[in-house]
């Protein structure tokens, strides 16, 4: 049994990122593994020990800094969770969840658990956002796997001091705006601003993270979603074929 928590399911679910949570449970079922997906949110009492995956999305700036309230009471069983090599994806703006503080008009302090830090950018980033958003479809590279990885940003924060990115990304859409390096990774944290959502897009990169899991389980996982690879290779050979 796959036991997975999908946290603040009802905040942070702007763009369908109860998707990926879905997306999880189809590749085990496909796998013959049982698995188990719990929604908790505000105030709900959590034994993070019994869970091998969490999940958290993406959401509106102001559901993201009421999760950041709740959250921040969380530290411990969060830093113990991800330091006993427990699996952690975070998807859009949850990264900001995780560093030291998020600078608006003032700075909102943050779980603290990894050194990095976010602002929220106040002047308009590109012509075609509405405003004061990064938006755009993103295709990225990982030393994790050898397939691209695609998807879509739409956010408003700048990631800093940010150590071990997950993806290698056009500098427009990276973490500072300024290098290439995007996301961030520490042993089973996978955290983007990727969204799409990630990982019904991204059929290898799932398969990379549930392959790694059941192992450390000693659970066998060896089927990929066929319907998922398919999809992928049809966007991929697509946008091979766009007119420049």
């Amino acid at each position: 049994m796959i036991n997975v928590l999908h946290l603040y399911y009802d905040l942070l679910n702007l763009y369908g990122e109860n998707a990926n949570t879905r997306c999880i449970k189809r590749c085990l079922e496909l796998n013959n593994i049982k698995v188990n997906v719990d929604l908790k949110s505000i105030n709900d009492k959590i034994n993070f020990d019994k869970y091998d995956l969490v999940y958290i999305g993406s959401g509106s700036e102001e559901d993201l800094l009421l999760a950041q309230e709740d959250i921040n009471k969380r530290y411990d069983e969060l830093k113990k969770y991800i330091e006993d090599d427990k699996f952690l994806i975070l998807t859009g703006n949850a990264i900001d969840l995780f560093g030291e503080y998020i600078e608006t008009d003032k700075k909102i302090k943050s779980l603290g658990i990894f050194k990095y830090h976010t602002k929220f950018i106040s002047e308009s980033t590109f012509d075609n956002a509405s405003t004061d958003r990064i938006v755009g479809e993103v295709k990225a590279k990982t030393k994790l796997i050898k397939e691209e990885i695609i998807g879509f940003q739409n956010r408003c924060d700048i990631n800093f001091n940010i150590k071990t990115p997950l993806f290698k990304i056009d500098n427009k859409f990276s973490n500072n705006l300024e290098t290439q390096d995007e996301g961030f990774n520490y042993k089973n944290v996978y955290a983007t601003h990727i969204i799409g959502p990630l990982l019904i897009r991204n059929p290898h990169f799932t398969d990379f993270i549930l392959s790694k899991l059941c192992k450390s389980k000693k659970i066998e996982y060896k089927i990929s979603d066929e319907l998922a690879i398919e999809a992928y290779n049809k966007f991929i050979n697509n946008s091979k074929n766009k007119p420049n």
